[in-house]
């Protein structure tokens, strides 16, 4: 999908991962002074310990990780980026969502910290393909248990690849090559009608900073397409189905892709501010005309994973940012959830400015990013 956007497309998701894996050494220690305390000058790609945590000073969650890898934020922008190489380079909503519960959820490939909405999001989810599925078994099926069991396995294999006309097609294939067509025709018309996704989203209302993490790809990818915000409110109501997350997805959606097309800096956070409700632009507005330092502005508007705190913290720290690794390490000693932050952060640093040089992406800092041979390859397959 090479594009004149492209390098600063590709530079979106890598600057998203790398200032999540340099920040995650320090996520949610709420202590500003103990930060500081612990790591003057360079506090980036940190191993997580307990000892750091110790005195009531944060939640220590990452206990079982090492420096350079990514936190649970970086994860779910993973998974987008993962969702749509494997889907031929595109985004579709059932993909996403069977990446992510097949990632996230039991048996996955993930091991660590969920949070409340990818628990609520996986809870929705199994309950969805139980009910589904208790649907499915009581469909007459005048055959052996055998056969009818042989074709709901095919079945739900080929819900998992396909969907619309082409899980049709399918699943009327798998159903021509059975003994008693017309039988089992019907009997794979009526599976697939129990187990469809439907148009229901599994995200439950929450409000908090993951609604935003699976963006970066998507942008990147997307960027020049007409319609993509309204992918990207589709991506969010996987993992987070509430207006004021819609809300701060559509702001975060128009600060990316205003950076990836070339606006400068300060036009992109002007438009981005103007693609919000009333009450988020006076908000945001607030943080950018919040006088004091990134600290004290953390402070003012709140150090914890809710939307509105997190991305008025951003938003204050773009206001002056002169390079990729100033705002990564600003945002880390401001504290808190500080790996929410630097999904959109890092994102929106890495289009801004780029890679290597004096204000880019530090080239000894993707060296540091864990998989990153791997993860640059995906971009560059999702990107070209």
């Amino acid at each position: 999908m090479k594009t004149e956007y492209s390098q600063r497309a590709k530079n979106t998701i890598l600057g998203a991962l790398v200032a999540d894996a340099a920040t995650m050494g320090f996520h949610w220690l709420y202590s500003q002074s103990r930060i500081a305390q612990l790591a003057p000058s360079s506090p980036e790609f940190r191993t997580p310990t307990a000892g750091d945590y110790s005195g009531n000073v944060g939640y220590f969650a990452h206990g079982h990780k090492q420096a350079g890898e990514l936190s649970h934020y970086g994860e779910q922008a993973r998974v987008m980026l993962n969702s749509m190489v494997l889907n031929g380079g595109s985004y579709d909503r059932h993909h996403y969502q069977d990446s992510f519960r097949d990632y996230f959820g039991y048996g996955g490939g993930f091991v660590g910290y969920i949070d409340r909405p990818t628990r609520d999001t996986l809870d929705t989810i199994y309950r969805a393909e139980g009910d589904a599925l208790a649907l499915a078994n009581q469909i007459p099926f005048d055959n052996s248990h055998s056969n009818k069991q042989g074709l709901l396995i095919k079945v739900l294999a080929a819900a998992k690849r396909y969907q619309g006309e082409e899980l049709a097609e399918n699943v009327a294939a798998l159903a021509n090559a059975q003994p008693n067509t017309e039988q089992c025709q019907h009997y794979v018309t009526a599976l697939v009608d129990a187990l469809a996704g439907g148009t229901v989203y599994p995200g439950p209302p929450d409000e908090q900073l993951p609604a935003v993490s699976k963006l970066p790809a998507l942008v990147a990818r997307y960027v020049a397409d007409d319609n993509l915000q309204g992918l990207c409110e589709s991506a969010i109501k996987v993992t987070n189905n509430a207006p004021r997350a819609l809300d701060y997805g559509r702001v975060a959606t128009d600060l990316l892709a205003q950076l990836v097309r070339g606006t400068d800096l300060p036009k992109a956070i002007d438009s981005a501010v103007s693609c919000a409700t009333a009450a988020t632009a006076e908000h945001l507005t607030q943080a950018l005309n919040f006088e004091g330092d990134l600290q004290a502005a953390g402070r003012k508007f709140g150090l914890h994973c809710d939307l509105g705190s997190g991305m008025a913290s951003v938003f204050a720290n773009l206001k002056t940012s002169c390079s990729y690794r100033d705002a990564v390490r600003a945002n880390i000693y401001t504290a808190g959830d500080n790996c929410g932050r630097a999904i959109i952060l890092g994102a929106a640093c890495g289009a801004a400015f780029g890679v290597g040089g004096e204000h880019g992406i530090p080239q000894n800092w993707i060296d540091r990013l864990a998989g990153n041979t791997q993860l640059c390859g995906q971009i560059d397959q999702l990107l070209g």
